[in-house]
């Protein structure tokens, strides 16, 4: 990207970029993706789905990106998937 000139341009630059474009169409189409789950699906299931996303996450860092994920953070997605499985069970 090019920063340099007015702000309008660099603006233009980012919107126009593909992207750019490409992760407002991938955050638009989770979105129609969450509103269909929660209005299919039982609240207690979608949020069990959508806290697959923080080991997800995880894995995306890793795989993509070769990021060194600590004990820390590999326990404290543990502990959360622990909760969600109680909280499904309970």
């Amino acid at each position: 990207m090019n920063f340099e000139g007015p702000l309008w341009t660099i603006a233009l630059g980012y919107l126009t970029s593909p992207v750019i474009i490409a992760g407002f169409a991938v955050y638009a189409m989770a979105a129609l993706v969450w509103v269909y789950c929660l209005s299919a699906f039982d609240l207690s299931y979608v949020t069990f789905v959508s806290s697959v996303q923080y080991v997800l996450l995880i894995l995306v860092s890793i795989l993509v990106f070769q990021e060194q994920i600590s004990v820390m953070k590999w326990s404290g997605t543990v502990i959360i998937m622990i909760g969600v499985i109680f909280w499904l069970r309970g």
